[in-house]
């Protein structure tokens, strides 16, 4: 699914930049990503526009965390939201200091699943990670939205206090995190999956030609 107007309350400028847009441009290199170094201990949060309007359905949400250098970078706890408003009102387009404020609907999760790490679903809809701790890390989330007309997707970057410095990443020596690439799917909840071809619902039937004298 496409996505528009990567958007950032903050960016991490050191190691090139390490800005928001670079979670779209399709580099799952190790050196690549969205950081939020030296904000650490604090929520930070970016937004995206959709480029089509999408309908009630499920989402899939891949994260990958492919940074390597100094040490690991995947998020800590964080949480999916959506939005229908109009996209002349949000997602600017900035990598520090966006607007990211719309009316947002936070996802509840249906499944989240890690590489090696552990990932809680929260009661407030946020995942929570722990457990090892490795790079290259891919997170999988699923989850459900009733909304229509969703023109853009929220990413929440939570501090908490079983993270390193509070989070919100788990980079150990101050809390970062590199989000490398996100892939985002959607399935409309209206979409009728086509009927299989009828012959394949028939058991296969053998005409057996009587033998000729």
């Amino acid at each position: 699914m496409a996505l528009q107007n990567d958007t950032a309350d903050f960016s991490q400028s050191s190691f090139g930049g390490l800005i928001i847009s670079k979670t779209t441009d399709g580099d799952f290199t190790g050196s690549n990503g969205w950081g939020i170094d030296p904000q650490e201990g604090a929520p930070h949060t970016g937004v995206w526009e959709t480029q089509i309007d999408l309908g009630p359905g499920t989402f899939t949400f891949e994260i990958y965390h492919n940074w390597v250098n100094t040490g690991s970078h995947g998020l800590g706890r964080f949480r999916w939201s959506v939005t229908a408003d109009d996209r002349s009102t949000f997602a600017d387009g900035l990598a520090t200091g966006g607007d990211v404020t719309a009316n947002w609907t936070v996802l509840t999760p249906l499944n989240a699943t890690a590489n090696s790490a552990i990932l809680t679903i929260q009661p407030d809809g946020s995942i929570l990670a722990s457990g090892p701790n490795q790079a290259p890390e891919l997170y999988t989330i699923t989850a459900d939205s009733v909304l229509a007309g969703i023109t853009g997707i929220r990413l929440e970057a939570l501090t908490d206090a079983s993270l390193p410095f509070n989070g919100p990443g788990r980079q150990e020596v101050n809390g970062n995190f590199v989000l490398t690439e996100i892939v985002v799917d959607h399935v409309d909840a209206n979409v009728i999956p086509l009927p299989a071809a009828p012959w394949l619902a028939l058991p296969l039937l053998c005409v057996k030609r009587p033998r000729r004298l």
